[in-house]
């Protein structure tokens, strides 16, 4: 088994397909990490979070601190909130100086789903580059949202930074763009999680893919909720067990350096208690 949370970078992503545990094992790791001494920071930049609902508690889109585990805080990245208050600072100050049609007009176009996204990437990369978000926190681990929105983001901040290098290239000046933090193995490590099945098997292959084209290179897979390791004793868990086999030989085999299986819990893991005992699967 891999001690996947020693030596840890300051960013640590899980990422992968909806529905594989990213929440549940990222929660995992913020606890224990915490629970070590570390001062964590655990964000959520998926639309559907439910980060508050693991901890049976309300998060928001602020750094809310976990009245349950000292030195743990949480943040949940709201998009929609997040292209508001993008909204408002563009039109903000032109409200009342240009025709109310005017400020209309600017509205309406900013009111479509690229604005959301815009937003949303400007709160994301704040928080790679944010140095008061740096000296509070040692470590500030990233719930990506499903494989799909989190490619939306990787391509926003891979145009981001090719901009700012054709900008600042000739320049001379140094620079660090948060696609700089993301590619650097020692500030983040990105963390791929899946389920032993096809599908979710093969859409991490792609994002790991996505990720090397952009000079991101995952540190480890987590096959999560596995039944193969669980050792069930009924017989029909026992033949789903191994049809698990084939899978984690692909991913053993084809596509990680590193890896751990973690097996299917008896109980969700919700509350603290249970997402220490999750922890220990990987953790150590």
């Amino acid at each position: 088994m891999m001690k996947f949370l020693v030596q840890l970078p300051h960013f640590l992503f899980f990422t992968g397909k909806g529905g594989v545990g990213k929440t549940s094992l990222a929660c995992a790791t913020a606890v224990q990490l915490a629970d070590s001494g570390k001062r964590v920071l655990l964000v959520s930049t998926d639309p559907a979070s439910n980060v508050g609902q693991v901890f049976g508690m309300t998060i928001g889109n602020k750094i809310t601190p976990f009245d349950s585990v000292p030195r743990l805080s949480g943040l949940e990245i709201d998009p929609q909130a997040a292209a508001q208050l993008y909204r408002d600072k563009i039109v903000g100050p032109v409200r009342g100086v240009l025709p109310e049609s005017v400020v209309k007009g600017i509205e309406e176009q900013l009111s479509g789903a690229c604005t959301t996204e815009i937003a949303a990437f400007y709160e994301f990369t704040a928080l790679l580059t944010d140095e008061v978000i740096q000296r509070d926190f040692d470590h500030v681990i990233f719930d990506t949202a499903p494989t799909g929105h989190t490619l939306l983001l990787l391509d926003a901040t891979g145009a981001y930074h090719r901009e700012t290098a054709r900008q600042m290239g000739p320049s001379g000046i140094s620079f660090t763009t948060p696609m700089m933090q993301l590619q650097d193995s020692k500030k983040t490590k990105i963390l791929i999680v899946t389920l032993a099945e096809n599908t979710p098997v093969l859409e991490a292959a792609g994002l790991q893919s996505d990720l090397r084209r952009a000079d991101i290179e995952p540190w480890a897979w987590i096959i999560n909720n596995s039944l193969a390791i669980a050792n069930p004793t009924s017989p029909l868990m026992r033949q789903r067990a191994s049809n698990e086999l084939a899978q984690i030989d692909a991913v053993t085999k084809q596509h990680a350096k590193r890896w751990a299986v973690v097996p299917l819990q008896a109980q969700e893991p919700i509350g603290v208690e249970r997402l220490k005992k999750l922890a220990r699967h990987f953790a150590s």
